[in-house]
């Protein structure tokens, strides 16, 4: 496998390869970004507690939540609801924050987060934002939120578990957990990798051979990006593989994604 490098000025000719292995150039997101990029998506949440009974066992249950600065899930949840007197005796719990799997797609390759820790009412002078913050995560409870028998609870979130689907997998510190943000361009990301392979499929194939150094390639179409870099599958006569390159700079606007993109483009054929 050929060894990732580090980051390189963006029109700089790539070592040549011939080799469908994977060629990784500049920075990707960590898997605590990665975590908390899915968490900021399109998910479901889930919650299991401790339940009173059968005392002990595990009590999974439906729940909305949004996430905090801190990276805390906010809950609002009910007195009548059996997770809500679960945790008034127990707090102990976790959350799987999953991606929305469309028809017919694999639940296994799609993304996963469980955070383990324990839940506590959120406090009179923290209320309006972590009320924020989980609006923000779940606007359907703007009708419920204030009910006199609602709350909002923060989970304190003490282990961090993350499945980026068939493997990519670990465990998150929970201060990289706190620490890391959303990707900006994560919404942008689909209209722009179509528009990519849409019109620019020629431009896309003189990266990957210049500044990813496939120069046996004769296709290449973009599988993702984000802040850092760009994701390219190249394909040659001796296979497919990918190929990542780095922004000229981070990204965090899909105006910025577009320059970048013709930043690499100009580069590549200076270098070429």
């Amino acid at each position: 496998m050929s060894t990732p490098q580090g980051h390189q000025p963006v029109g700089t000719a790539a070592e040549p390869r011939t080799s469908p292995d994977p060629v990784i150039i500049g920075t990707e997101p960590s898997d605590a970004e990665r975590a908390r990029t899915l968490a900021a998506g399109r998910v479901q949440g889930t919650l299991g507690t401790v339940a009173r009974e059968p005392q002990g066992t595990p009590f999974v249950s439906v729940a909305p939540f949004g996430i905090g600065d801190d990276g805390a899930p906010i809950l609002c949840i009910s007195e009548m609801a059996e997770h809500t007197m679960n945790l008034r005796l127990d707090p102990r719990c976790s959350l799987l924050i999953s991606e929305v799997v469309d028809e017919g797609a694999d639940p296994l390759a799609a993304g996963r987060v469980t955070l383990l820790g324990t839940a506590a009412v959120v406090g009179d002078d923290e209320r309006e934002a972590a009320k924020a913050a989980h609006l923000a995560g779940n606007p359907h409870a703007s009708y419920y939120v204030d009910f006199g028998d609602f709350h909002l609870w923060r989970i304190t979130v003490d282990s961090i578990r993350f499945v980026g689907g068939y493997g990519r997998m670990s465990w998150v510190t929970p201060e990289l957990w706190g620490s890391s943000h959303p990707d900006p361009v994560s919404g942008s990301a689909g209209g722009a990798i179509e528009h990519l392979n849409a019109d620019h499929a020629d431009s896309l194939l003189l990266i990957a051979q210049v500044t990813g150094g496939r120069t046996d390639a004769t296709t290449a179409t973009a599988l993702g990006l984000d802040r850092y870099g760009l994701d390219l599958l190249a394909t040659g006569p001796t296979g497919a593989g990918r190929v990542r390159v780095p922004w000229p700079d981070e990204v965090s606007t899909p105006a910025e994604i577009r320059s970048a993109s013709v930043a690499l483009v100009q580069a590549a054929r200076a270098a070429s």
